[in-house]
């Protein structure tokens, strides 16, 4: 099959009512943005069967080296069924199993290449959006040999600073892809490149990418991106970026436009950005060399969706929400040997690391459902079933003698910011709320993200050690002041939220970031419409202790 032979058969197929729709419908009018195009009057759906026809085997498909001739035709439809077809072909040699293969990676480059040399010929919205993606937006995250991560920022750089509006165009759309994988740093990139784009067909372009970055990424992401731009940003481009919002949140920013939040160390956008295009493989010299934030923003953006999906099969047998897991498994990473990330020096092949992640996540969640007790192939719904270790017979008096001992216990070891995690963790289960998220809780306590999950980790295993010494019948001792609190707290267990408050309050003033954390704890429970049960002599709190001991032991089972 032949080139020629292609356009013939598209030609026959010419429809003079659909074609007039065509033309009105994409602008070819003088000035406009696609004046001189010329329709043959198809639909997209005849298109793509012509392109399947063309890539037939029983009629001999159509090589490479016909494309450029359906490129240059005078047919939008035509261009387009070559577009596609250099689609298919690249898709073909873009599976998972030849990601790497020689053979496959110089046949991409080559489609690549002739995509990039006929890039002018998709000269409006619809080539560019049917095709960028999938050939340059995949390309992007898969091995080249025309060159490094710089080299393909310089071939994007190359687009976005063109005077070609579809070239343009194709930078920031092909971020539709890497989104879809889990990277957000390209749409990132380049949403900041073209914000102050004058064209129209521009602003719904970046306000599409932001908004499928959020969706498929990070809708914190996409908050911290329109925290800092919002106030900059042309109103067609901010409304597609934040279309999937609720109407409460739309009307904020469209009619709050809040101001800008200083760039710095805590923007995470930024930090995200200098990611773009590093290839999973190189994350394994950055996390080693110390690189905590690498492995984070690995965990957390590049691959959340294949650990999303090993989280899924998992997910009826776990009774914690994925980034609970997400971020436990990663201090599972830097913390289970005799130094930092231990385990990734035994990986031999870099290229092997993601597989190596993806099967340690896995083997992960399954030891992680049997130490909850509920084996993988024991009956769903955490709910429903004890996570209570000491399920052989302890009692109920039994139990609050142990909680009462884990608190004094807690509150006697842990330095000040522990203590207050601590004792912040039980409240939120007495109150049946959300806890403040880790990174605001992390900056109202002057922390890092990273040193404060850190600290909750650490907090959780001593905790957990202490508790399973007290199940097994070890008289572990207390100083005289904590061993009073341990028995004050078992003899009115019922008054268990007021004295949990008062301890708290106590251990506030004791932090250099008290007014902070007040403050950060009341916002974020007013925006929520929480109800805080704040303690109350005359109705105190009555605690339903199999229920609390269930959250309890569930919280410190890593």
């Amino acid at each position: 099959m032949t080139a020629k032979e292609i356009i013939a058969y598209m030609e026959s197929l010419q429809n003079e009512e659909q074609r007039r729709i065509l033309m009105g419908f994409f602008k070819t009018g003088p000035g406009e943005y696609g004046e001189g195009d010329e329709f043959l009057g198809l639909k997209v759906p005849q298109t793509r069967e012509v392109v399947k026809m063309a890539l037939n085997i029983d009629h001999g498909p159509l090589t490479i080296d016909e494309v450029p001739e359906l490129l240059m035709s005078k047919w939008h439809e035509v261009r387009l069924c070559g577009l596609l077809i250099l689609v298919a072909k690249f898709e073909k040699l873009a599976t998972k199993r030849l990601e790497n293969d020689e053979k496959a990676i110089r046949g991409r480059d080559e489609i690549l290449t002739m995509y990039l040399k006929y890039a002018e010929r998709a000269n409006n919205w619809d080539l560019v959006d049917l095709s960028v993606h999938k050939i340059l937006g995949h390309w992007l995250l898969l091995p080249s040999n025309l060159g490094d991560k710089d080299n393909k920022i310089k071939v994007l750089d190359g687009l976005a600073q063109s005077d070609n509006l579809w070239k343009q165009r194709m930078s920031i759309v092909c971020s539709w892809k890497t989104s879809q994988m889990g990277d957000p740093s390209w749409c990132l990139r380049y949403a900041e490149i073209h914000l102050h784009h004058p064209h129209d067909l521009m602003h719904k372009a970046v306000g599409w990418m932001l908004r499928e970055m959020g969706k498929r990424v990070s809708m914190d992401l996409l908050r911290d991106f329109l925290r800092q731009h919002a106030h900059e940003m042309p109103r067609t481009m901010l409304r597609y970026a934040i279309e999937k919002m609720s109407e409460k949140e739309r009307q904020e920013w469209m009619g709050l436009t809040p101001s800008p939040s200083p760039k710095g160390e805590g923007n995470y956008v930024g930090k995200v950005i200098k990611y773009a295009g590093v290839p999973v493989p190189d994350f394994v010299e950055m996390i080693l060399k110390g690189g905590d934030e690498a492995m984070y923003y690995l965990l957390h953006d590049r691959l959340k969706h294949p650990l999303h999906d090993r989280y899924e099969a998992y997910s009826n047998h776990l009774c914690d929400d994925y980034e609970d897991v997400i971020d436990d498994f990663f201090l599972y990473l830097r913390e289970n040997g005799r130094y930092p990330y231990e385990p990734l020096q035994r990986i031999k092949k870099k290229a092997s690391f993601e597989t190596w992640l993806l099967n340690t996540f896995r083997n992960y969640l399954s030891n992680r459902a049997e130490t909850e007790g509920q084996g993988f192939s024991s009956q769903p719904n955490c709910e429903a079933h004890s996570l209570i270790v000491s399920d052989g017979g302890i009692g109920d008096e039994e139990k609050i003698r142990i909680v009462s001992r884990l608190i004094a216990y807690a509150h006697q070891v842990f330095y000040p910011r522990g203590r207050f995690i601590f004792l912040r963790s039980l409240l939120t289960m007495l109150n049946k709320q959300r806890a403040v998220p880790n990174k605001e809780m992390a900056e109202a306590l002057d922390m890092s993200d990273l040193a404060y999950r850190v600290a909750v980790y650490r907090m959780k295993q001593n905790v957990k050690r202490f508790r399973e010494r007290l199940l097994n019948g070890e008289t572990v001792r207390l100083d005289d002041e904590h061993q009073q609190m341990a028995d004050y707290i078992n003899r009115d267990f019922i008054h268990l939220y007021p004295t949990l408050f008062r301890i708290y309050l106590e251990c506030i003033d004791t932090l250099k970031t008290s007014t902070a954390v007040k403050d950060l704890r009341k916002q974020y429970l007013e925006e929520r419409g929480y109800a805080v049960h704040e303690p109350n002599a005359d109705s105190p709190i009555r605690v339903r202790i199999p229920a609390f001991w269930e959250k309890l032991n569930r919280w410190i089972t890593i």
